[in-house]
C-alpha cells in the first residue's frame, strides 16, 4: 500500500511540475521585446564641423512607436530633432549629421516613444539610450 501511496504521489507531484513549467513559458512569450540603439560621433570636433547621428528603436507592444533623437547643451532641457515616421509594433530609424552652434559640450541621445495611436498628441517615453557627449571646441 505504500508503494502504490508513493507512486500516485510522485505522479501527482510531476503532474503539478509539468503544469507549473508550462504556465511560466506561456507567461514568458507575452512579454513586450523592445530594442534601441543609438551612436553619435566623432566625440570631439570643430565648431562648424557635422556630428554623425544614427539610431533604430523598436518594441512589439500593441502602441504606436516612434524613434526619435533629442539634443541638449549645457544642463538645458532635451530638445528633439528629428522622429521616424514610426508605426505599431515597431518604431523606425535615423540617420542625419547636426552642426553645432556654439562651443561647449553637446549631449545627444535616442528616445523610443509610444502612443495610443498615430494621432494621439498624448506620448510617453518608453525607452531611452545612454547619453553621448560631444565637445565642441
Amino acid at each position: 500500500m505504500n508503494t502504490r501511496c508513493g507512486r500516485t504521489a510522485l505522479r501527482g507531484t510531476a503532474v503539478g511540475t509539468a503544469a507549473a513549467a508550462a504556465i511560466g513559458l506561456a507567461a514568458a512569450g507575452a512579454w513586450a521585446k523592445s530594442d534601441l540603439s543609438f551612436t553619435a560621433g566623432p566625440h570631439t570636433v570643430r565648431l562648424g564641423s557635422s556630428v554623425r547621428l544614427a539610431g533604430h528603436g523598436a518594441d512589439d507592444n500593441s502602441t504606436f512607436n516612434r524613434f526619435c533623437v533629442q539634443q541638449r547643451s549645457g544642463k538645458g532641457k532635451w530638445a528633439t530633432l528629428r522622429c521616424s515616421a514610426g508605426e505599431y509594433n515597431g518604431g523606425g530609424s535615423l540617420k542625419f549629421s547636426v552642426r553645432p552652434a556654439h562651443r561647449g559640450q553637446w549631449q545627444f541621445r535616442g528616445v523610443l516613444t509610444e502612443a495610443s495611436s498615430r494621432t494621439s498628441r498624448h506620448t510617453w517615453i518608453h525607452q531611452v539610450s545612454p547619453t553621448v557627449t560631444v565637445r565642441v571646441r
